[in-house]
């Protein structure tokens, strides 16, 4: 087998946005001749979505044969799934690539923002979790070091900062971090890269936000405190979840309960003057880039992340999270024209993300 990639989940005809930035790599790599298998663990069923082969647990090891797997891709490793498969004493691979995503190196406890209070977590859950965090870095660390010492592993980081949380928490000397991996932004879907924002006339609302409604890291709350601040503009969020079961929605905001496809996402944009994308906490906050790269005007969290992936876009606008004190009027006001868009396309260009990360791993195929 050439190349094995392990996720958690994948995207399928009834789940179509399941770590779906790992799906568009691969079409890529199909693309350019390399045989590409995922084996995804959740999945009961073998499938095939769009060419790719989705490959059970069980699947897998009915079909495997012992044959030297050239290349493991392992996105988001955890302790759970990915490393007790690459400890199999079956498994037989010859080099190993870790795509660093976020939550599988961090202590969440640390990072990530406090639930809203109307998710239940118990204590003693929360115990449990942090006793596992503490365990998953601890295993990690020793797992890569041995890795390394072998040379059999290869690291792509999705962002500086994602790169610099690593060092936090696995503690690896960062001089044979940097012999070992790269930093390569996760590409977007590539109507973004090849269709530009053309707003309309008609427009269905001011604002639109594209977010979970329950997870408080990606601020739906936020979204809120600007519409109150604002009564005279309008917004829309798009996102399923039972936030506003728990919580008063100001009349200028209209809720509705769907996701949805990147083509039609990209038309829906159109119909609106700007975007409001906050976040708390991202390894790189793909759809906030792939709407910033559309050239549409839009507003997110003035964090270390945001900037360092969107900090030379002129249609991005910073807000600060603890007062939320930008002026959406302005924002309106301060639009940049679309023609200076074009330029915006490079940074997150098939070039500069998977193209780059697919020269890494045909070096590791041979």
């Amino acid at each position: 087998m050439q190349l094995l990639v392990l996720v958690q989940d994948y995207p399928s005809e009834s789940n179509k946005y399941a770590m779906n930035y790992v799906h568009t790599r691969n079409l890529e790599y199909i693309r350019d001749q390399v045989e590409v298998n995922v084996l995804s663990f959740n999945t009961k069923e073998s499938y095939t979505y769009e060419g790719i082969n989705v490959l059970s647990y069980d699947d897998f090891f009915n079909q495997y044969n012992g044959d030297n797997i050239h290349l493991v891709i392992s996105h988001a490793p955890n302790l759970r799934n990915h490393i007790r498969f690459l400890l199999n004493k079956k498994i037989v691979y010859r080099q190993v690539l870790f795509f660093i995503h976020g939550h599988e190196v961090m202590k969440k406890s640390k990072y990530y923002p406090q639930q809203y209070d109307f998710i239940q977590t118990s204590s003693m859950k929360n115990v449990a979790n942090n006793l596992y965090d503490s365990l998953k870095l601890t295993y990690l660390k020793g797992f890569i070091t041995k890795l390394f010492n072998q040379n059999k592993l290869k690291i792509i980081f999705v962002s500086e900062w994602m790169k610099d949380v690593f060092l936090e928490n696995i503690k690896i000397p960062e001089s044979i971090l940097d012999k070992n991996s790269y930093i390569i932004s996760n590409t977007m879907n590539q109507v973004f890269l090849e269709k530009t924002y053309l707003p309309i006339d008609n427009k269905r609302a001011d604002f639109i936000t594209i977010r979970p409604l329950d997870t408080s890291k990606y601020g739906v709350d936020l979204v809120v405190k600007l519409a109150e601040k604002h009564p005279d503009l309008t917004f829309h969020i798009y996102g399923k979840g039972k936030y506003f079961e728990y919580r008063e929605k100001p009349e200028n905001i209209e809720v509705f309960q769907e996701f949805l496809t990147p083509n039609d996402l990209a038309e829906l944009l159109n119909h609106y003057h700007c975007a409001v994308m906050p976040t708390r906490l991202d390894a790189q906050g793909v759809m906030m880039c792939e709407i910033a790269t559309y050239g549409m005007p839009i507003v997110t969290s003035d964090l270390p992340i945001c900037k360092e992936m969107l900090g030379s876009f002129d249609n991005v606008f910073f807000m600060n999270n603890e007062n939320v004190n930008i002026d959406l009027h302005s924002v309106l006001t301060e639009i940049k024209p679309i023609e200076t868009t074009k330029e915006l396309k490079q940074k997150f260009s098939l070039e500069n993300t998977t193209l780059k990360e697919l020269n890494v791993v045909k070096a590791l195929l041979k």
